[in-house]
C-alpha cells in the first residue's frame, strides 16, 4: 500500500473516531494531527481577509509531536490577513480543544489560534492568544469581518510553550490560558456544527504543537 493511502486510511479512522466521541458522553481525548510523523501539513491551508497566500509548513521543533510543529511561514505583515489550517473532517459544534503552541516572531502581530465551528474560511469562532500585546481574545468571523466578544490580558512569553483552551456547549464558551481561566462569555450567532483547525495573524511564525479534543462534561 501506498504512503498516500495508508495516510489517507489513517485520516478516515481518526475522523470515525472523532465523530464517535463527539456525538457521545464519553471523555476520551483524540488527537487532531497538524502534521505528520514524516513532516508533512496535515491540514488544509486556507486564509481569511487580504494580503498573501497563506504557506503552512511542518517545521522541525523537538518538543513537537514526533518533533515537527506546523507553523505558517508567508511572513506578511498585512494586518487583515488570517492564515488558517483547517481539520476540515474533525467536526463538531460541542467540544473542549486544547490547543498547544510557542509565540517565535511577528512584527505586527505574535498570534495563536484555534477556530471552531467553521462553515467556511469566512464564518467560524476563533480564540487568539497574542504574545505581542499579550492578550487573549475570542472572536466571531462572520463574512470575513471579525467582531471581539471577549478580551482579557495575559502573560504569554515568546519562545515559551502555553495552551489554549477552548470548552463550547451550546452558546456558551469558556477559555483558559495555561490552565488559567479567561472568560466566559454567550453568544447565538453560530450553532451550527463546524471544522476545527488553528489560525494565525499578518506576519505572526508561532509553532502550533498537540491538538487534543473531547466533548464537553456536562454541568
Amino acid at each position: 500500500m501506498s504512503r498516500s493511502r495508508r495516510y489517507t486510511g489513517a485520516m478516515r479512522v481518526l475522523v470515525l473516531l472523532l465523530s464517535l466521541a463527539l456525538a457521545t458522553p464519553a471523555f476520551a481525548q483524540l488527537v487532531v494531527p497538524l502534521a505528520t510523523a514524516d513532516g508533512r501539513v496535515a491540514c488544509v491551508q486556507g486564509k481569511t481577509g487580504i494580503g498573501r497566500t497563506s504557506e503552512w509548513r511542518a517545521v522541525a521543533d523537538p518538543d513537537g509531536p514526533n518533533g515537527w510543529a506546523l507553523a505558517e511561514t508567508a511572513g506578511d505583515p498585512t494586518d487583515s490577513r488570517f492564515p488558517l489550517c483547517v481539520a476540515e473532517r474533525a467536526v463538531g459544534r460541542d467540544l473542549d480543544a486544547t490547543l498547544r503552541f510557542k509565540p517565535i516572531s511577528g512584527t505586527r502581530a505574535q498570534v495563536a489560534g484555534l477556530m471552531f465551528r467553521a462553515q467556511s474560511a469566512n464564518d467560524y469562532y476563533f480564540v487568539q492568544a497574542n504574545a505581542l500585546d499579550k492578550t487573549v481574545r475570542l472572536y466571531r468571523m462572520e463574512k470575513g469581518k471579525r467582531s471581539q466578544l471577549a478580551r482579557k490580558d495575559a502573560p504569554i512569553e515568546t519562545g515559551k510553550w502555553h495552551s489554549l483552551r477552548v470548552v463550547a456547549a451550546n452558546d456558551r464558551f469558556e477559555v483558559a490560558l495555561d490552565g488559567t481561566p479567561m472568560f466566559d462569555v454567550t453568544d447565538r450567532s453560530l450553532p451550527q456544527s463546524g471544522a476545527v483547525g488553528v489560525i494565525t495573524q499578518a506576519d505572526s511564525v508561532t509553532h502550533f504543537g498537540s491538538l487534543l479534543l473531547s466533548p464537553p462534561q456536562p454541568r
